[in-house]
């Protein structure tokens, strides 16, 4: 399997809310002034019936507030002790108050010294879930964090005070915060603003402000969030913000399909693996079609090819369907053409549809997996349980999106007396497991990507291929849009491997290991290697004709046996280079089944 690599799943700490101590020392400041004009109040009162003069309410008051300017106090007599303990305690109520101001006003003008001596430090826009749990796993591993957040009342702001990490209150699109932010100085900036608008102009910000950079500097990394699925492949596919420059390198992030691929990966379609001469169709129902939902579609549509040649079925339950339809085939029409897709009008939790998705799991003829998508934790538990009911414990794999690694999902996840009902249900999707620096950075779960996009140039050099073309390009420099194709082949790998009865493990297992694969392996592995590739194609809008990257159109947008001898090869070469990129990445490959 391919390398998502142990940090890409670990779970980063969850940042929590709580009484900072700052917010602790003005309630104790608060406390102590009032308890001091109470006592005050009351020693003012005795004293006047005690030796006189009579002094009115308003006169006992003000006497009682001169205390806190060390005012008031010394009268003649006997003091009374509620009195005589208001003289001490209310000016140190003042003089807690008056450090407090201070501290706030110093604390301040040193964030704001501090933030401006830093260097290759992150900076981070927008304090919503993404971008605090950006700021928690950044900060373990990296000091030099900065946030920018609009609402100063964001609870999110205390808790990066708690970890340490200096906030400028502004707008991110404020071209004077983003320099005191130090962005020309910085080596990272990530946009999380909660509108992809506000996002797409931060990064164009930034672009300006990585001009002012020295030559010989390493150029600004902005990740940008776009949460528009359309949107973001757009994006990617036309360069408006990927296309790299020597100061600047901009990358478009989407936390669903990150938390698609990543499921598709620790959860595949095929998990039985499906052989040439099996004749089941692999299925996937999802319930609840935002854009969870939509990412997991084109996610399946991307890696969809199997050995049988058999079309992904997919069935999308939800209340608003036919509205569901509309939009997502306006958006993605070429899925239509990689699958079998249809849409059912309704609620899960109805006993129709309860039965009809049990008389999926139960069809001999199909290998079924359920992804529930809904956006609110405890109706999607709630939904995946009534679905788990009706499974009489088979082996089909239900899926759950949760927003957090920890409750719910913490349930799912149990080893107890639960484990039977949980051992097919999983938890996916949670921000603090999404939202990660090696998430975001891709420099582990990339590796692999990133030999096949080698592999690929050193062969393309040798058949003469210009250094000059997009396409070959070091990874560093290389287009998004081209990373991502070299991510989809990598993500196709263990589908490959599973058609002929493999694996591959970074852990020696107890099989025999392949170092090549027989011909006979290498030319069905082709197949799906090409059948890829089209789908991939057609997915980002390519269609029949000359030879024509520029007007998206190829003559290869046919089936392994119409191809030209020569371009068969490259996918027997890149075939034949599988078990060399999994070994550059550190696994090797065992005959398991």
């Amino acid at each position: 399997m391919i390398p998502f690599m142990s940090s890409f799943g670990e779970q980063s700490a969850r940042p929590r809310q709580r009484i900072t101590l700052e917010k602790l020392q003005w309630i104790l400041i608060g406390a102590l002034a009032a308890v001091s004009g109470a006592l005050g109040y009351i020693g003012f009162l005795k004293h006047s019936l005690a030796y006189g003069p009579e002094r009115t309410v308003s006169d006992i008051i003000y006497l009682t507030l001169q205390l806190f300017a060390i005012e008031s106090g010394s009268l003649p007599g006997t003091l009374p002790v509620e009195l005589d303990a208001a003289r001490f305690l209310a000016p140190v109520a003042t003089a807690g108050a008056v450090l407090k101001t201070m501290a706030v006003v110093f604390r301040d003008r040193l964030r704001l010294f501090r933030v401006g001596r830093m260097r290759d430090h992150t900076v981070v826009c927008g304090l919503g879930r993404k971008g605090t749990q950006f700021v928690a796993d950044f900060s373990r591993v990296d000091s030099g964090i900065v946030a920018i957040e609009r609402d100063s009342e964001n609870d999110n702001v205390r808790t990066c005070d708690a970890l340490g990490v200096p906030v400028l209150i502004g707008d991110a699109t404020d071209i004077t915060l983003l320099r005191r932010a130090g962005v020309d100085r910085a080596r990272h900036i990530v946009s999380t603003c909660g509108d992809d608008g506000l996002n797409v102009d931060v990064a164009i910000l930034a672009y300006g402000l990585a001009a002012r950079r020295r030559s010989d500097a390493e150029p600004l990394r902005c990740s940008v969030q776009i949460a528009d699925l359309r949107l973001s492949q757009l994006l990617e596919e036309h360069g408006i913000l990927t296309r790299l420059e020597d100061r600047f390198e901009a990358s478009i992030f989407n936390v669903y399909q990150l938390s698609a691929r990543r499921l598709l990966h620790d959860h595949p379609l095929d998990y039985v693996g499906i052989t040439p001469d099996d004749p089941r169709v692999p299925h996937l129902v999802i319930v609840g079609f935002g854009q969870m939902g939509e990412s997991i579609a084109v996610q399946a549509a991307k890696i969809g090819c199997f050995a049988n040649g058999c079309k992904l079925r997919l069935d999308v339950i939800d209340r608003v369907a036919e509205a569901r339809k509309e939009k997502f085939r306006g958006e993605h029409p070429a899925v239509d053409r990689l699958t079998d897709m249809t849409f059912i009008e309704g609620d899960a939790h109805d006993p129709g549809m309860l039965d009809r998705i049990r008389a999926w799991s139960e069809d001999e003829d199909t290998i079924t997996s359920v992804a529930v998508c809904l956006d609110d934790d405890p109706r999607a538990l709630s939904c995946a349980l009534a679905i788990l009911s009706r499974l009489e414990q088979r082996s089909t794999p239900l899926l759950v999106r949760m927003a957090d690694s920890i409750g719910l999902a913490t349930l799912l996840e149990s080893e107890g007396e639960h484990s039977a009902w949980t051992r097919h249900v999983h938890a996916f999707g949670m921000v603090d497991t999404m939202c990660t620096r090696e998430a975001l950075l891709h420099e582990e779960q990339d590796k692999l990507a990133r030999a096949i996009h080698e592999d690929y140039v050193r062969r393309a050099r040798a058949r003469g291929r210009s250094d000059s073309d997009r396409a070959m390009r070091p990874w560093s420099r290389l287009d998004e849009s081209l990373r991502n194709s070299n991510r989809q082949s990598a993500d196709h790998i263990p589908v490959k491997l599973r058609a002929i009865g493999c694996a591959s493990s970074a852990e020696p297992l107890d099989a025999p290991e392949v170092e090549e694969f027989t011909e006979e392996e290498i030319e069905l592995l082709s197949r799906m290697e090409h059948a890829r590739w089209c789908s991939e194609r057609i997915l980002q809008g390519w269609s029949d004709g000359p030879r024509d990257h520029e007007h998206r159109t190829t003559p290869y947008l046919v089936g392994f046996d119409d191809l030209p001898e020569e371009i068969k090869d490259y996918d027997r070469d890149a075939v034949r280079a599988i078990p060399g990129y999994l070994k550059a990445v550190g696994k090797k490959i065992y005959r398991v089944g």
